[in-house]
Order: structure tokens, then C-alpha cells, then sequence
């Protein structure tokens, strides 16, 4: 009868630098099982069902529902999952909505961006709207002052 082999055991023929812990006998110290129960102690003792990280930001938005109809408002934080912003419309819950914010950076250091999400609301109430981001692309977006005249390479002729 053959015993069976543990999958995690290095080999006894090993050489060279590697992660094998003779001590403990497995190649990785936790198992998928630890990081699981890790993760579930860590949310829940910070009561936070989300699994991503929001960022407190106020910037200026605009949004769109299927229907037409539009509106502004002003972010209240985001994350790489979804975000929360305040207005004087009540969203469905389940809608979904075009978001479009203006970045704060620009792109190469002079050109103004904006940062459209397309979402479904989760929630709308006093608190803010609630949006899941499905899908999201950052578009350049219109100056709104002129830009800086950028100095042009001289001709040969021109330049002696």
C-alpha cells in the first residue's frame, strides 16, 4: 500500500534557497482556510461589509439616467468597487446611471480628464446614492482655460 503524499512537502532533494520550513513541513505557513477567517474577524470587527477601500473625495459630477433625464451632485467618497454621492434626485434601487466626474489630475501634467462610471444604484436616501461601478474609462476632457503656448522646435534656416 502506498501512503499518500503530501502535496506541500518539499522534496528531500531540494537545493538552493526556498520558502520549505522543515519545522512546520508545508511550503506555505497559512492555509487558504486562515486567510479566509482573517479576513471575515477583520470585517466584521470593523462592522464594514465592503471588501475594498473608499477614499473621501469632493469633486463636482453629473449624471444620466437610461431615460434621459440628468442632474448634478458632488462625490462623497470612492473606491475601486463603487461610490456615494449626494444629490437632490432619489434613485431606484437596481437603476442604472452614467456618472461622470472631473478628475482632479491632469494627464501629462496639462491635460483636464474626466472619469465616467457606468453603475447601478444599490441604495439612495438621505445618506447619498449608493453605486456599484461596472464598468469605468477616463476620457479627456474639454479645457477650461486656454492652454499655455508650448514653445516649437526652429527651422534650420531660422535657427543661425
Amino acid at each position: 500500500m502506498v501512503a499518500a503524499r503530501d502535496p506541500f512537502k518539499a522534496p528531500a532533494s531540494l537545493e538552493g534557497p526556498s520558502l520549505y520550513d522543515p519545522a512546520r513541513g508545508k511550503l506555505f505557513p497559512l492555509s487558504w482556510g486562515d486567510i479566509a477567517r482573517t479576513r471575515v474577524a477583520a470585517s466584521v470587527a470593523g462592522n464594514n461589509r465592503r471588501e475594498q477601500r473608499r477614499f473621501p473625495l469632493a469633486l463636482k459630477l453629473t449624471y444620466t439616467l437610461k431615460s434621459g433625464e440628468h442632474g448634478s451632485g458632488e462625490l462623497c467618497n470612492m473606491g475601486s468597487s463603487g461610490l456615494l454621492f449626494q444629490c437632490a434626485h432619489r434613485f431606484v434601487k437596481g437603476e442604472l446611471v452614467k456618472v461622470s466626474l472631473e478628475w482632479p489630475y491632469l494627464l501629462d501634467g496639462s491635460c483636464p480628464l474626466q472619469l465616467t462610471v457606468h453603475g447601478r444604484v444599490l441604495r439612495s436616501g438621505d445618506s447619498g446614492t449608493a453605486v456599484v461601478i461596472m464598468k469605468h474609462e477616463f476620457r479627456t476632457a474639454r479645457r477650461t482655460v486656454p492652454a499655455e503656448a508650448i514653445p516649437t522646435m526652429l527651422e534650420p534656416s531660422e535657427a543661425g
